[in-house]
């Protein structure tokens, strides 16, 4: 099928900004962690290696843990963790194993500073690699079943003069997740604090190309 060449050239100038767009989501890299807070002396330091929780409509639970890498635009991703099922009685345990990551759904940066007391052992120390946001990825477990799980980051920012710096109040701290036809929904708030045992927290580091 013959083109005009003017029409050619007016449709990769149309073009062109989506993929020079396209092509900048590609480098932009992150990782995720649950993570775990521990207090060194007295500074509290952000750990890989938490625990997360949520809830489903009868008040069964799923704990996971978890950390990984996803590329914005891509389908470059990596990571998974642990996971465990629990009846309504939370103690009785329905399930457990491992679960992989396979596919990033989606993931929004939210604005948002972290806090400056914190010390950072996941990223590059430097508190400014650190993201708010919401993303979802698509998983699968060991036992054959699929889900979603959904990693929000809510960044506390400081309290004034410098701050507050804050995410906004709309985004929640830890997770949410299905795994086959259940939905946890409810996602269980965060608890406990560096100097205690804690859990339901969550970060996002950015690794490269923003």
């Amino acid at each position: 099928m013959r083109i005009d060449r003017r029409w050619s050239v007016a449709m990769a100038i149309l073009f062109l900004p989506l993929l020079v767009v396209g092509n900048a989501y590609g480098e932009t890299k992150y990782r995720w962690d649950i993570v775990n807070l521990t207090l060194v002396g007295m500074t509290p330091n952000i750990n890989a290696g938490g625990i997360a929780s949520a809830q489903a409509q009868d008040n069964s639970m799923i704990t996971v843990t978890g950390s990984g890498t996803f590329t914005v635009g891509d389908d470059d991703v990596s990571g998974g963790g642990t996971w465990k099922t629990f009846a309504p009685d939370g103690t009785t345990v329905t399930g457990k194993g491992d679960y992989r990551v396979t596919l990033l759904v989606r993931f929004e940066v939210a604005p948002g500073h972290q806090t400056s007391v914190l010390h950072d052992n996941i990223g590059d120390g430097t508190l400014t690699d650190n993201r708010a946001g919401l993303a979802i990825l698509r998983v699968a477990y060991d036992d054959g079943s699929k889900g979603i799980l959904a990693v929000s980051c809510h960044l506390s920012g400081n309290p004034p003069p410098q701050g507050p710096d804050a995410a906004p109040a709309s985004i929640f701290e830890g997770i949410t997740a299905s795994k086959g036809f259940v939905d946890y929904w409810n996602r269980v708030a965060p608890t406990g604090s560096p100097g205690t045992a804690n859990a339901n927290r969550t970060l996002f580091h950015i690794l490269s190309g923003d």
